[in-house]
C-alpha cells in the first residue's frame, strides 16, 4: 500500500497535469523519463481535456511495490486512470514511479500518459 505522503505526491502530479503546467511538472520530476514537451504532446494527442478526478480516485490507485537497489529506498509503480471533460473516467492513464528517498520525502517520475491496456 502506498503511504499517504506518496498519495499526496500523486495528487500534486495530477493537479499539475490537469492545469497543463507541464514545465512545473518537468521541474518536479527533474525531467526524468518524460519532458514537458512529451507530456503536453501525449495529452494533446489524446484529443481530450483533462479534469480533476474525484477524491475517491486516489483511494483506488493501482500500486505495485518494486525493489530498489540503492540505500534501501522504497519505490512504487502507480497507475491512475485520468478523468476528462469528454468522458469522465477515461481510458487514458497516468503511469508513475514514486521513490521514497528519505522518510516522508518522495521523488516522482512520469513513466507515461497513454491509453490503458484493455483488461
Amino acid at each position: 500500500m502506498l503511504p499517504e505522503e506518496g498519495v499526496n505526491a500523486v495528487r500534486v502530479v495530477v493537479g499539475l497535469l490537469v492545469r497543463g503546467d507541464y514545465e512545473e511538472l518537468e521541474t518536479l520530476t527533474e525531467g526524468r523519463r518524460l519532458s514537458a514537451v512529451e507530456m503536453a504532446g501525449a495529452v494533446t494527442a489524446s484529443g481530450r481535456d483533462l479534469i480533476s478526478p474525484p477524491d475517491s480516485a486516489f483511494a483506488d490507485l493501482e500500486v505495485a511495490e518494486i525493489e530498489q537497489v540503492s540505500g534501501g529506498e522504497r519505490a512504487f509503480r502507480v497507475a491512475l486512470p485520468l478523468w476528462t471533460a469528454q468522458e469522465g473516467l477515461s481510458a487514458l492513464a497516468l503511469r508513475l514511479t514514486l521513490t521514497e528517498v528519505m522518510d516522508g520525502v518522495w521523488t516522482v517520475e512520469v513513466d507515461g500518459i497513454e491509453e490503458a491496456a484493455a483488461g
